[in-house]
């Protein structure tokens, strides 16, 4: 093992880990990221019994798959990005997973919309930790020419997740369906979908416990600008200094959130359009997920590493919109298909694309903010494509829906936002390529060398 150099407030000979080390934690954290997905769609496959049971309209469904997730996703991840930059962030994320997988479970209570709303709050308020937190602990792993698989390795856990959510989802909660409501001492009777939550939301405590045998890195690339201990204005101002650069990756990512939410009605869309049940359409879609998330990862390591070896900057956020060139097109022509198979062939391609930039978003914004403020930050990020992503995404795709007619045209509902969120977005995209190149340079040669905490061995 090599000795770490001094770094500000910390000792000198605190061993470093090896490079196996650091793929380890990765593979933990991707972990991590595969529960929180597949606790976050989880509802999108009881879209039919939870509607039928509690009565509810498609705008009200909009809103279990979007704002009731998202509302406390963004209003805590500012000050989670605040503690993950002073305190231990792998006791924050053990923390942040025990109260997600409770909220998911305590939804089986629910009789009625406003307490299932208040579960998915509780969801959204544990998962906000996750992404903050592990991309800091990752890009202090990791030196900045390796840092891109590394994060995007992580990112695949969103396709892992939302894959077994839907492969294995689907079957189980066709299966459930079909058995009677459960008498519970105290609680009285559960229906099937208030089953499913209890069953997946108890065994991702387990993963909460695993978080331990995760050793805190110490902090790297640190600049001079942000001080030693910088607060969230210190991290905004510095964004808004960089307004376009961090701009521009913020405009990309949301239009890929608000992408991939559309799958959130896939369920009801197959359901509506070509008759398909729970089962097969969630292993269908779990199989796209499993199949083109994995491609996409593929790609989008070889891309940057190709664009790294001929001195690209903007290596990571080039990749990303090369996603976007692929996904919007996707996602706006699954959903108006002639038939099934070819919604399944063109959803596909959606989700090759959404792989790319996925996890090249992430990687892309770890090169422009200074290791002191990474986490808040971070946070920042998230809660601006979540703000766009997730609250905008699903409800706006229920509420044309009932505007165009009802259930059986949200087709065009989905194709329409499709189109209007992606194709600006890439054009803005193309535009801010510059500006983010430059940001890039820029970090380079503010980062303080003394400051720099962890070198992996090769």
């Amino acid at each position: 093992m090599t000795k770490q150099r001094p770094s500000a407030g910390r000792a000198a000979a605190t061993p470093l880990p090896t490079v196996k080390y650091a793929w380890y934690v990765v593979i933990i954290l991707m972990l991590v990221q595969v529960i929180s997905y597949l606790d976050r769609f989880l509802p999108s496959l009881l879209i039919g019994p939870i509607k039928a049971d509690l009565h509810l309209t498609d705008f009200q469904i909009g809103l279990l798959l979007g704002p009731a997730f998202a509302l406390f996703y963004i209003i805590v991840a500012l000050p989670i990005g605040w503690m993950a930059d002073r305190y231990n962030r792998r006791t924050i994320l053990a923390t942040s997973i025990t109260l997600w997988c409770c909220m998911t479970a305590l939804a089986s209570m629910a009789r009625s919309f406003v307490p299932l709303f208040a579960t998915r709050l509780g969801v959204g308020l544990g998962e906000a930790a996750v992404a903050p937190c592990s991309i800091s602990i990752i890009s202090d792993y990791f030196t900045r020419e390796r840092r891109a698989r590394a994060i995007s390795i992580f990112m695949s856990g969103t396709f892992i997740g939302a894959g077994v959510a839907f492969l294995l989802g689907g079957p189980l909660v066709h299966l459930i369906a079909t058995l009677p409501p459960v008498m519970v001492p105290y609680v009285g009777e559960m229906r099937p979908w208030q089953m499913t939550f209890l069953l997946v939301g108890l065994p991702g405590l387990f993963l909460a416990g695993m978080m331990f045998t995760i050793r805190e890195p110490l902090r790297r690339e640190r600049v001079a600008d942000t001080g030693a201990n910088p607060t969230f204005w210190t991290a905004f101002a510095y964004i808004r200094q960089r307004w376009q650069a961090f701009g521009t990756l913020f405009l990309a990512s949301a239009c890929c959130v608000t992408l991939g939410s559309l799958t959130f009605w896939n369920v009801a869309l197959f359901d509506r359009t070509w008759g398909w049940n729970v089962r097969d359409v969630g292993i269908v879609t779990g199989l796209m997920y499993l199949t083109g998330g994995p491609v996409g990862t593929a790609l989008v390591i070889w891309l940057t590493n190709r664009r790294i070896a001929a001195g690209r900057p903007d290596a990571s956020l080039s990749t990303l919109w090369v996603g976007l060139l692929i996904a919007v097109p996707g996602f706006a022509a699954y959903p108006m298909m002639p038939s099934a198979p070819f919604a399944v062939a063109a959803l596909f391609v959606a989700f090759v694309g959404q792989a790319i930039a996925t996890a090249a978003g992430p990687a892309s914004f770890a090169l422009i903010a200074p290791g002191q403020i990474r986490s808040q930050a971070m946070a920042i990020y998230y809660l601006v494509i979540s703000l766009f992503g997730l609250i905008i995404g699903p409800p706006l795709v229920g509420l044309m829906t009932d505007l165009f007619g009802g259930p059986g045209q949200l087709r065009y509902a989905m194709t329409v936002e499709a189109l209007l969120i992606g194709i600006p977005a890439i054009i803005l995209v193309a535009i801010g390529m510059a500006s983010y190149r430059r940001k890039v340079v820029e970090l380079e040669q503010l980062i303080d060398a003394s400051a720099e905490a962890v070198v992996l061995q090769g």
